[in-house]
């Protein structure tokens, strides 16, 4: 969802042949709420009610059930629904559609949750309907919204220059020699000890032994890679083990 129109809000329709419910969200795009029932007299008239709903609301953005079969696939229902909802677009409004299947099933439930009487229940529930189907798409578009969050800061942090500490064990690291020759090391593991981190390797040759190298990070920007000293490389393996064993049990 694009956080540049989140005070925007959204009119959902419920369409029947004889009532159009109406719902509309909260400017964060969060909660439904059951707004009206309209009582369809004809297109041209129905359209125009909806636009008065929709200007009260300040929003030209419409949500509409969509009346699939239960296998999925859209019937002569969805057709109409389809067809009203063209008039809408062609009327300035910008339309999407939500599964609607057994949403007014779920509205009676919760207005007999709540002890609504029959004869009442059937002046509510098409409104009800659309808040079910509104919530339904609202809560989705989050969902979404969140994962697209989460993958832009994974990208974020794999583009960054800590890239190194997000690589996977086995994945090949190349260094320079102190000849300038390029050496391939396999990437273990990263830790962190005494406010320094360093990578857990394995030679190319010797894969079976675990080396530890210190990353310092200079004023340019660039890593440079140093061995720790001998009394550390004890401390460093224990630290190292830990970590392995704690990341085995999670």
């Amino acid at each position: 969802m694009d956080r540049s129109i989140m005070n925007e809000r959204i009119v959902c329709l419920d369409i029947g042949d004889a009532r159009i419910g109406v719902a509309v969200s909260d400017p964060t795009r969060t909660i439904a709420t059951p707004v009206e029932v309209i009582k369809s007299v004809g297109w041209g008239p129905d359209i125009q009610k909806i636009q008065a709903i929709c200007d009260r609301y300040d929003t030209r953005k419409i949500l509409s059930g969509l009346p699939l079969n239960m296998d999925g696939s859209e019937g002569f229902q969805a057709g109409k629904v389809r067809a009203f909802c063209h008039q809408l677009e062609n009327t300035g409004f910008d339309v999407e559609f939500q599964d609607e299947r057994l949403t007014t099933v779920t509205a009676e439930e919760s207005l007999i949750a709540a002890n609504v009487g029959r004869t009442e229940r059937r002046q509510l529930v098409d409104k009800v309907a659309a808040a079910v189907i509104l919530q339904q798409w609202l809560e989705t578009q989050n969902l979404k919204e969140e994962k697209n969050m989460s993958d832009e800061q994974n990208n974020e942090i794999m583009n960054s220059d800590d890239e190194q500490y997000m690589l996977s064990e086995g994945d090949v690291i190349e260094m320079l020699d102190e000849n300038g020759q390029t050496i391939c090391f396999h990437f273990v593991d990263a830790l962190e000890y005494e406010g320094n981190t360093y990578l857990a390797l394995t030679d190319e040759e010797e894969d079976d032994a675990v080396f530890f190298l210190r990353i310092d990070r200079e004023e340019d920007g660039s890593d440079v890679y140093t061995a720790p000293e001998e009394e550390l490389e004890d401390k460093l393996f224990s630290q190292f083990l830990k970590q392995r064993e704690q990341d085995e049990q999670e």
